[in-house]
């Protein structure tokens, strides 16, 4: 975290800000002390912010600007006097905003370009579902990738999210755009569908030994040197075991290319067959395809375009043919 000088702009990056380069990760984030201090369920800001650092955390680097802008620049007062009426009268945020006389959203993103300037950054990839923010941006001379944010839909916010899609403009990816007919889509492990990520916290046993998730066992078995492999195991957390294999890619055994969908299939079968509530939930997918979406991987995940060879999604689809017979 950097000190800016100013209490309403606050900077926090993963290493060092001054090695960021161009096309970084950035979240540009609007204040939520409802939803980010006292975890209120009726909106989607915390869940934004927190997959944000995930992202930069498994980046390995990033930036977030937080900017002091509670109710869409409108003012904490005017925010709980929205929320307020959203209550007393049944009607959507957009509407309330309406009623009390009050612009969508009046927020500016100055300070965030500045600092990009002041960085020598002239291209970033924005984790946003907001075209405005975009907009903005690319008014400002910073080209703009966009890689969208996914809210967990509770009931409480449900409505609310569709909401900021149809009256605001924003561009979330809801459930009818991440679990289509016959396609299931998953990423992270704390959005739906998210057990079926190698991030999701279910311990495996395999030859003796427990590891805390599928993500630990593949990485460790990147060596053949038990003390790598042991170090890898005692991670704290699955973006931990994989940091720790990236540190240590000089010495990956040989054959690894040749190995590791083997490794995956094996530790994907031990996570769906030693945890009943797994097995049930991926043979009740049928016949639907699997896909892991991102734009990070394209060996092992699909982009939202089709992009990439999905190994994940395939090797969770054989998984399931096999259970289902055994």
């Amino acid at each position: 975290m950097y000190d800016t000088g100013e209490e309403d702009f606050r900077v926090v990056t993963m290493g060092d800000i001054n090695y960021l380069k161009n096309n970084t990760l950035l979240r540009i984030h609007s204040s939520c002390l409802a939803s980010e201090v006292f975890h209120a369920q009726d909106c989607d800001c915390a869940d934004q912010l927190n997959e944000a650092m995930k992202n930069i955390a498994t980046e390995g680097s990033g930036l977030i600007v937080h900017l002091h802008q509670e109710g869409r620049g409108q003012g904490l007062s005017d925010k709980i006097r929205a929320v307020r009426l959203m209550e007393t009268d049944s009607i959507d945020t957009a509407e309330s905003f309406i009623r009390l006389n009050l612009e969508q959203d009046i927020r500016r993103y100055d300070p965030a370009v500045k600092l990009l300037e002041h960085l020598g950054i002239n291209s970033v990839t924005l984790m946003s579902n907001n075209p405005r923010k975009r907009l903005f941006l690319e008014e400002h001379g910073i080209q703009v990738l966009t890689l969208n944010t996914h809210p967990n839909v509770r009931p409480e916010n449900e409505a609310y999210l569709h909401s900021k899609n149809s009256k605001l403009g924003h561009q979330i990816p809801l459930g009818e755009q991440l679990e289509r007919e016959n396609e299931i889509r998953f990423y992270h492990s704390d959005q739906p569908w998210g057990e079926f990520s190698n991030f999701s916290k279910h311990s495996i046993f395999i030859r003796g030994v427990i590891w805390q998730t599928v993500e630990h066992y593949y990485q460790a078995q990147k060596f053949t040197d038990d003390l790598i492999q042991q170090a890898i195991r005692k991670s704290p957390t699955p973006i931990m075991a994989k940091k720790l294999a990236t540190t240590h890619n000089s010495e990956r055994r040989a054959d690894w290319d040749s190995s590791k969908e083997d490794v995956m299939f094996e530790a994907l079968l031990a996570k769906f067959t030693q945890h009943p509530e797994l097995h049930e939930k991926l043979c009740n997918t049928k016949s639907r395809r699997l896909v892991e979406v991102t734009d990070r991987d394209s060996y092992w995940g699909e982009s939202a375009d089709g992009v990439g060879e999905n190994r994940l999604g395939i090797l969770l689809m054989e998984v399931r043919s096999k259970i289902k017979i055994d």
